[in-house]
């Protein structure tokens, strides 16, 4: 498991070209890719770096390439991604072997799903644990006493005071698709 890098990171969920761009041209400094598919990767990530920007790929959901521990080895490898996002195991643990930023997601539906993801976590060591919903970040203390990564909040997150929220109860980071609500954060709460 490697040093936590973020404290109070906000991480762009990226879907379309659109956002790709205007995240290019933000004051971000990581975003998440997702729903692209394989052809634009290498070209979206190489402008990223020129730009001093870091990506992770949530290998789960793109296109075009599998959600196993050979598309991560391409991801890592061959794209030069920064790290994966996934709920796969195999996958975590092939991006930790590539000294990838490794992180396990983990969807918290039931209290089943809660006490898997910690025996998960404490099997595989991922650098950061992203939870969903991030709605849900009221849990986070309980599941901070149980495992020893970093803990990322993600999902249905809406405005600045949920980001807020998330922060407050103990995560590192945020991922969210709002560049709105993102850069409304950021004003209110880390510039005021």
């Amino acid at each position: 498991m490697r040093e936590n890098q973020w404290k109070g990171e906000v991480v762009l969920a990226i879907s379309a070209m659109k956002e790709f761009e205007t995240f290019l041209d933000s004051d971000f400094q990581w975003g998440v890719l997702m729903e692209f598919h394989l052809a634009l990767l290498a070209g979206m990530i190489r402008e990223a770096h020129r730009r001093g920007k870091k990506l992770l790929l949530h290998l789960d959901l793109l296109r075009g390439i599998s959600a196993d521990e050979f598309g991560c080895e391409y991801a890592c490898q061959q794209l030069s991604a920064d790290g994966i996002i996934s709920t796969r195991p195999k996958v975590v643990e092939t991006a930790k072997k590539n000294r990838k930023l490794a992180v396990l997601r983990l969807f918290l539906i039931d209290s089943r799903s809660l006490e898997k993801g910690i025996a998960l976590c404490g099997r595989l060591e991922p650098d950061y644990v992203e939870l969903l919903p991030g709605i849900a970040c009221g849990i986070l203390g309980a599941i901070r006493e149980e495992i020893r990564a970093p803990i990322m909040c993600g999902g249905l997150l809406r405005t600045p005071e949920e980001i807020r929220a998330c922060f407050q109860a103990g995560a590192c980071a945020v991922t969210i698709s709002s560049r709105e609500a993102a850069e409304a954060y950021r004003k209110k709460y880390r510039e005021g």
